[in-house]
């Protein structure tokens, strides 16, 4: 019997920008050209594109061109693309691109629903399990312990389900944009959807599966307490500088017997981030010795007072130019920090207000004060 060959990838972030001037889109399609070389030199089955394939709900002319030309060049080596959409993708805009991918062969899971779980290709079967908002199956006005119990509940079942349905296929192959407890995040996944509110227990993945292709942690893991083979392939570039020094990879898949083959590819990156630390007693000439080429910076300073920080930041901006993205002081460093942890697993789900501005948050978006008065006042008429 033939064996099933296939690439597991996740969290492209097409549309990917870095302060608001930095296009990431060539980052991406450097990637995919390895990506692409791999499906072509291994003849590989199927391309599995766990979630997040765009940064941004609505995403530009341009970011949607690179997306399509890739799985137009797949489809075109016989490969067989096979996706769910993530937090970041919007489920109605990707099911608008139904009509011409169906025309190459890509299958794409954007909604949860019992009736559209499986996909079947001769004795292969894969299950799509896109990224599930927390709102669409709980209870808020439950509370917060209560609305996460009913979530991993929730996602307990549906998984259980979904092994039930493809236990008598051959191969069988499950795809999700999940965050599951225990793994350990990229540092630059949106905080709320991989809060304990969120977490959904490893245990709860069904043996039933022969390999379970999963998105949403941008950094490369097997899930060790899985009882089957699982992987998150993490994100395909270093996306911000929460994955400064992090390596990026993807898989290659053989099954053929008992245990799946994965052969985890490490890609060459266009670009890299790194953090640097200017202290007090440094000179600023000294950390020209850390540029190099493709690489962008954040430099964190130690200073006694405004005007000295600003004096050290202009002399860091002549040596780094254009690659300098980001410089801060320290004190502010030390107070981000102290506010993160304060915060750290206290998001009330059961405050509306407290859910929208962690969301606004971790968009980068600023806080609309009116919008809150507007909430505010539609509560107290609720109540």
């Amino acid at each position: 019997m033939r064996p099933i060959r296939f690439v597991h990838i996740a969290d492209l972030h097409a549309g990917k920008t870095n302060e608001r001037r930095l296009n990431r889109n060539k980052d991406l399609l450097h990637s995919l050209n390895q990506v692409l070389d791999v499906i072509k030199s291994e003849k590989a089955d199927y391309l599995l594109v766990a979630g997040d394939i765009f940064d941004k709900k609505l995403p530009d002319a341009e970011s949607l061109g690179l997306i399509t030309e890739f799985f137009v060049k797949v489809s075109e080596l016989k490969t067989k693309i096979v996706a769910v959409s993530g937090n970041h993708d919007s489920g109605l805009f990707l099911e608008a691109q139904t009509p011409w991918m169906e025309k190459f062969e890509i299958k794409l899971f954007t909604r949860p629903s019992a009736d559209k779980l499986v996909f079947a290709d001769g004795e292969v079967a894969f299950v799509g399990i896109p990224f599930i908002s927390e709102r669409a199956i709980t209870d808020l006005t439950e509370g917060e312990q209560k609305a996460k119990i009913q979530y991993s509940e929730a996602l307990k079942k549906l998984l259980l389900y979904a092994g039930k349905k493809v236990e008598n296929f051959k191969w069988k192959i499950l795809i999700g944009h999940l965050f599951f407890a225990g793994s350990k995040i990229g540092n630059t996944e949106m905080e709320v959807t991989v809060s304990d509110a969120y977490a959904v227990s490893q245990s709860a993945l069904p043996p039933t599966f022969d390999y379970i292709a999963l998105g949403h942690i941008h950094r490369y893991q097997r899930l060790e307490e899985c009882p089957t083979t699982a992987y998150y392939t993490g994100s395909l570039y270093q996306l911000d500088f929460g994955e400064s020094g992090q390596d990026k990879f993807f898989n290659f898949v053989v099954l053929e017997g008992k245990t799946p083959k994965v052969e985890k590819v490490k890609l060459s990156l266009l670009r890299r981030f790194e953090k640097l630390t200017l202290r007090k007693d440094d000179r600023v000439g000294d950390l020209a010795r850390f540029k190099k080429e493709n690489t962008y910076y954040w430099v964190t300073v130690e200073a006694d007072t405004p005007q000295e920080f600003m004096l050290r930041k202009r002399k860091l901006e002549e040596i780094f130019g254009e690659n300098l993205l980001r410089v801060y002081p320290q004190d502010r460093i030390k107070r981000e920090e102290d506010k993160n942890k304060t915060n750290k697993g206290t998001l009330n789900l059961k405050n509306p207000i407290e859910v929208l501005k962690a969301y606004y948050k971790a968009q980068g978006r600023k806080w609309n004060s009116e919008a809150e008065k507007v909430i505010r006042k539609l509560l107290e008429e609720e109540i």
